[in-house]
């Protein structure tokens, strides 16, 4: 529980107090900020995609979409439900966590 308290602040520090959508809480099935669960740990894609200049168009595209073969054999599924400007304001996040990284 002290996890999910610490990572429900963060994104609350992250998203200047906004709530992340119900919708992004599917991401949280599979995806924590550190460690690898069915996908890769937040803090490894925004290390990944760090000096991609796309970066964000291609999160949102995987979020929006899905994607399969860029973290091994598991594929993600589109996240039905959630809006393109959901998927703008998570992907932002997601890179967000590389200022944080540098701590």
């Amino acid at each position: 529980m002290k996890m999910h308290y610490s990572m429900m602040m963060l994104v609350l520090a992250l998203t200047g107090g906004h709530a992340a959508a119900a919708t992004e809480d599917t991401c949280r099935a599979c995806h924590t900020l550190t460690a690898k669960l069915v996908g890769p740990p937040f803090r490894e894609v925004a290390a990944r995609y760090k000096d991609d200049q796309q970066a964000i168009e291609k999160l949102k595209k995987s979020m929006l979409e899905g994607s399969q073969g860029k973290w091994g054999s598991a594929a993600m599924p589109a996240n039905v439900g959630l809006t393109p400007a959901e998927a703008d304001r998570f992907a932002h996040w997601v890179m967000g966590l590389n200022a944080t990284n540098k701590q």
